[in-house]
């Protein structure tokens, strides 16, 4: 049996899921832990049944380390026993269902009550296993492991709140009454108790939870406060506030950036196009000419989101950058009778001596009676076919189209208008001929087709 491999679509999915399971998890538990509750109904169950499915998984799927994938199943168990199996295998076995089997109160069994609780670390691990599958923003992993580990925080500080006393557990319905009786002929003063109500668990928990919030947030109203006579409670509030404000600063120091770094390439493309409107105010270029420039920045980021074609595969291995190129336009060269049935050799010389251009709705792309220097083909995008002003035709996403020019050297017969946004790809006059030097099969297979089209204009 095969193992599961580390970026499938079954072990991404799991990793979203576990980081909000780990989360609750891990506070439904301690929020047990703090009043013994050792009932364990259908939702602790789920979670043990949650915590033994991860821990499958971890032992049959294969794990990348650094750029090398490890398939074998020895060498898998190995790593996870040297790495998270300890805690896994902790979160999994039921200490809350023996807890409650043996009525112990053993600090052996509390201890082992209280292990679970570092399950919640083994996020950083599936957070960084999914910016590595994924490839999502490094701003928005940040953001989420920080509203994580912000939501723990909270819940544990709450927690801490409530055992030390510092959550009301009762509140007062009707105060305490003076009223005056009489009494065997005598007026006397009687004091009425005051009516409480007790609070539920979770009610003493959602107290300790708003002084908590209020106290982190340093907008403390003072409607629940530490006992004036209770050291441990006031110590408890200093170190509280410390970590509030120190939480504070972070955001303020750091969540903003972030924020503005979710979107780098929006940032730099509203840069760029500050310096560009700038440029046209200058040199006082006319408004239709502004707006056409606008559009044209506008389309690219429409489509690309700033990001140049030409500038990736520059920067990736030239084999590399080959095989992308192959693999965009394989079947728009496969269009071109030039290039039919090509072997693989001249497809990969082809591609690494095409460019990208783009043009905008009513760009001329060829004019007719100007000489070609180049053949076109049409990536994205329609395009019309104009002979002496009159549309004969329209091309459509994979058309090549000017080639004829090349071969025999004449003017270009008519003219191409881009009918909305295009993107080609464009190979010189001298990148064919070099192609037609190097490869005599190819130069043939031109000469046969300019042949063909000769003989059927002369029909025509």
């Amino acid at each position: 049996m095969p193992l599961i491999r580390h970026d499938s679509t079954i072990r991404l999915t799991w990793g979203i899921a576990l980081i909000p399971l780990n989360l609750i998890f891990v506070m439904v538990l301690s929020y047990r832990l703090l009043w013994d509750d050792r009932h364990c109904d259908i939702v602790y169950w789920a979670f043990i049944s949650f915590m033994w499915v991860d821990l499958f998984l971890d032992f049959t799927t294969t794990v990348k380390r650094r750029l090398k994938v490890i398939h074998g199943w020895k060498e898998v168990a190995l790593i996870y026993t040297r790495g998270w199996l300890f805690v896994d295998l902790l979160a999994a076995i039921p200490f809350e269902f023996i807890a409650a089997k043996t009525e112990s109160e053993h600090w052996v069994l509390w201890v082992f009550r209280i292990l679970p609780l570092f399950k919640a670390f083994k996020v950083a691990k599936v957070l960084s296993d999914l910016q590595g599958h994924l490839h999502l923003n490094p701003a928005i992993m940040r953001l989420t492991t920080f509203g994580y580990w912000f939501a723990q925080a909270i819940h544990l500080m709450a927690i801490g709140w409530v055992a030390v006393g510092g959550s009301p557990e009762d509140i007062e319905t009707s105060p305490a009454k003076t009223v005056w009786v009489m009494k065997d002929g005598t007026l006397e003063q009687v004091t009425t108790d005051a009516e409480k109500r007790a609070f539920t668990h979770s009610e003493i928990y959602l107290r300790a939870l708003y002084w908590t919030v209020t106290t982190v947030g340093t907008v403390g109203y003072g409607d629940y406060s530490p006992s004036k006579d209770n050291n441990v409670q006031i110590i408890y509030t200093i170190v509280i506030e410390i970590v509030g404000v120190s939480m504070y600063g972070y955001i303020v120091g750091n969540v903003s950036g972030l924020i503005a770094n979710l979107d780098a390439a929006k940032a730099a493309f509203t840069k760029r196009t500050e310096e560009v409107n700038e440029f046209m105010r200058i040199k006082k270029l006319p408004m239709d000419m502004q707006m056409r420039v606008r559009d044209y920045y506008d389309y690219l980021w429409e489509t690309r989101h700033n990001v140049s074609d030409e500038l990736v595969l520059k920067e990736l291995p030239h084999s590399l950058a080959v095989d992308v190129m192959i693999h965009i336009n394989r079947d728009i060269l496969q269009k071109v009778e030039f290039f039919k049935n090509a072997n693989e050799i001249f497809i990969r010389e082809i591609v690494d001596m095409m460019h990208t251009e783009v043009f905008l709705p009513d760009d001329f792309i060829i004019r007719q009676g100007e000489h070609g220097d180049c053949m076109y083909f049409l990536s994205t995008g329609t395009a019309e076919v104009l002979v002496n002003g009159n549309s004969v035709a329209k091309l459509g996403s994979g058309s090549p189209f000017g080639e004829m020019a090349l071969v025999s050297g004449d003017k270009r017969t008519a003219s191409i208008k881009a009918v909305d946004y295009c993107d080609v790809y464009t190979l010189q006059r001298e990148s064919f001929e070099e192609l037609r030097t190097r490869y005599p099969e190819f130069d043939s297979r031109v000469k046969e087709i300019v042949e063909q089209r000769a003989q059927a204009n002369r029909k025509s």
